[in-house]
């Protein structure tokens, strides 16, 4: 477990700490970019409305600030060690070919972005060489949580998916059986949760484990009535706070 907490001094000047929280950020933005490059068409029909933006800017201008992006996360890295900078080097490699190259494979697409959602953490595990094993299950949880709003998500953008002809797994199977497909993956969070419940005890991020339950729980009812952008904030909400979690445990 992570009670062998280190100084709070120790942490604020470790300046590799620093340097990996701040190439996390430059990789991210740099994936969010490619990632809304790449979804552009689909995004006209889906989200007309928050594309105005990506209007105004051309694709070349989008291509520089993600290489500009990409570049920033590499020296800042590097800054912290060689093997931090190989580090963030296949991590956004990884973010390219997720964008490129698994984003129409349905269930693949889906698991990619949920590993990556986590893989910039083990930077943090890569930099003080220690491997704790309620990080790995408190990452399938976490993983469980991404990969929940991918469907959701996919809920929200069936119209475009199906009109440019994209297999997301609701245009794969039919809204129902996605239904049910999403029912097994949310119970299976539960479960994670309370796995590390029954393992690691109420002390270990206990609030956010009992807040997470709750939502789960609740985001399986609303799923039933598709009030899926609601399902969707709720799980944003939750991510957001799991990552703040994961710095308090």
């Amino acid at each position: 477990m992570l009670h062998a907490k280190m100084p709070l001094y120790q942490l604020v000047t470790d300046y590799k700490l620093h340097a990996i929280v701040l190439a996390s950020v430059f990789s991210i933005a740099g994936g969010f970019i490619i990632n809304n490059f790449y979804d552009y068409e689909k995004d006209l029909i889906n989200r007309p409305h928050l594309t105005i933006f990506t209007r105004i800017i051309s694709k070349k201008t989008t291509l520089n600030l993600y290489i500009l992006f990409n570049i920033l996360t590499i020296l800042v890295a590097l800054s912290a060690s060689l093997k931090i900078g190989l580090f963030f080097l296949i991590f956004i490699s990884a973010l390219w070919i997720y964008s490129h190259k698994l984003q129409k494979m349905p269930f693949i697409k889906e698991f990619a972005a949920s590993v990556l959602s986590i893989t910039s953490f083990f930077a943090i595990v890569l930099h003080y060489n220690r491997f704790y094993n309620f990080i790995f299950i408190y990452g399938v949880f976490f993983m469980s949580l991404v990969y929940s709003r991918e469907l959701i998500k996919q809920f929200m953008n069936y119209n475009g998916d199906k009109a440019i002809n994209i297999s997301s797994i609701p245009v794969l199977l039919g809204i129902d059986k996605a239904i049910y497909f999403s029912n097994f993956i949310m119970v299976l969070s539960i479960f994670c949760g309370l796995s590390i419940v029954s393992i690691f005890g109420w002390s270990t991020g206990s609030y956010f484990l009992i807040l997470a339950l709750i939502t789960i729980a609740i985001n399986l009812v609303l799923l039933q009535k598709h009030q899926y952008k609601l399902i969707n904030t709720l799980y944003k909400v939750l991510i957001v706070l799991g990552i703040a979690n994961i710095l308090l445990v």
